[in-house]
């Protein structure tokens, strides 16, 4: 029984390798056979040391005897001389035999001489005396062994389970069969793989538990080096196959991290109406800058247009002065025929009015003395035109100012 080093109660053996005790021959078919355990043989113990066959001696001796007995019953001494020569072919065959040594493919062989180790060989046939026997055959394989850790307890006190592969050979067979034996070393080593993986798991916390078995394990083999250097052992690999914390344990870290994932994603959706508030007012502030924008240009053309606007106005009412300079100066310079230009025109009006038998006219004291007036305006003017015809027409003509001008220049003079 072992102790379980977590709970400190008995436990019960979990033994993987042994040796066993086969002669000589079968050696090779042990080591690929488990035992009725389960357990896979790593060393084997010859039985029969004595390499000498029986059954060549016994028939040698059957027959020395039996030519012997029967030259003394025939009176001829030449019958057991004759039996002589094929008796001794039987021993030399016997001893010759047992000179063959054969070590298993696969395997080292530990001889002895007295009851005391002489050397060690490798495979094949060898040629040795009969007093050399062979006490051992320790396999060359590599060695697959299982370490089961229960309740393992990590940084923060949570038992975990691993379950780790380790290979290693037997470099050294003499330090391992003289110094320990399979099943000892089972145990040995078991407990040696154990106290490393937990000590390996104290270092984690329950979160990296299940990271252990992508975890480089070259620091583990390091260590099971050393621990099983002593007995000739070369550690291969380790490789943890399986490690996972227990099932209440995962189960509520899986709620809790259902829970944490729900109070992300509710904090997402949060931190994105957020998002989406802002970026609804970063657009309307954006829209209002771009409205005032448009009516700040719109108040900047109004502007413009009004300037336009007032430079027109400016540009017409000088136009305006100047026409009306002009035309000043003309009814100041021509100011004859602008009266008769005037006068004509009330003449014209004076002419309708007559024509127009319906038209009543009412004529005060000042539009007579006009009319009156308009007449001898004319007839004045048509006999200075006549008295100086040739001055007329020697002068630079000048265009006089047409009805519509005058009439306009005098509404606005009056």
């Amino acid at each position: 029984m072992a102790i379980d080093q977590s709970s400190g109660a008995l436990a019960p053996e979990y033994i993987q390798l042994t040796s066993a005790r086969v002669p000589l021959d079968q050696a090779g078919d042990a080591f690929v056979n488990q035992d009725a355990s389960g357990r896979t043989p790593i060393v084997v113990l010859t039985q029969r040391q004595n390499r000498i066959s029986n059954l060549p001696l016994l028939i040698g001796i059957f027959i020395l005897v039996g030519g012997i007995v029967w030259a003394v019953l025939a009176g001829n001494p030449l019958l057991g001389g004759a039996a002589l020569p094929l008796s001794l072919l039987f021993f030399i065959l016997a001893i010759f035999r047992s000179f063959l040594v054969r070590i298993p493919e696969g395997a080292y062989g530990l001889l002895q001489q007295r009851g005391k180790y002489l050397r060690t060989i490798e495979s094949g046939t060898q040629i040795l005396p009969p007093w050399i026997v062979v006490s051992h055959v320790v396999t060359r394989r590599i060695i697959p062994f299982e370490v089961p850790v229960n309740e393992a307890p990590t940084q923060d006190n949570v038992r975990s389970t691993l379950q780790a592969l380790v290979t290693f050979s037997i470099s050294d067979p003499y330090r391992f069969v003289y110094h320990i034996s399979a099943s000892d070393f089972d145990q040995v080593f078991q407990a040696a793989c154990q106290n490393t993986l937990r000590a390996m798991v104290r270092q984690v916390s329950s979160d990296e538990v299940n990271s252990l078995t992508r975890q480089d394990t070259s620091s583990l083999r390091e260590t099971l080096s050393a621990a099983s250097e002593p007995y000739g052992v070369n550690i291969e690999h380790v490789n943890i196959v399986y490690a996972h914390p227990p099932a209440d344990f995962v189960r509520s870290q899986e709620a809790r991290q259902l829970a944490l994932l729900q109070q992300e994603e509710q904090a997402e959706q949060q931190a994105l109406a957020l998002r989406r508030q802002t970026d609804e007012e970063a657009l309307s502030r954006q829209a209002v800058l771009a409205r005032i924008e448009r009516e700040k240009e719109a108040l900047q053309l109004q502007i413009q247009q009004a300037e336009i606007r007032k430079q027109v106005v400016e540009l017409e009412a000088q136009a305006e002065d100047l026409r009306l300079a002009r035309l000043q100066e003309r009814l100041e310079k021509y100011r004859q025929a602008a009266e008769w230009d005037w006068a004509g025109e009330q003449l014209g009006v004076a002419r309708g009015l007559a024509s127009n038998t319906h038209a009543v006219v009412q004529v005060g004291s000042g539009g007579a003395t006009d009319i009156a007036r308009a007449f001898l305006l004319r007839d004045i003017i048509q006999e200075q035109q006549k008295t100086q015809p040739e001055t007329d027409s020697k002068a630079p003509t000048r265009r006089s100012p047409s009805k519509n001008q005058l009439k306009n220049d005098g509404g606005e003079s009056r």
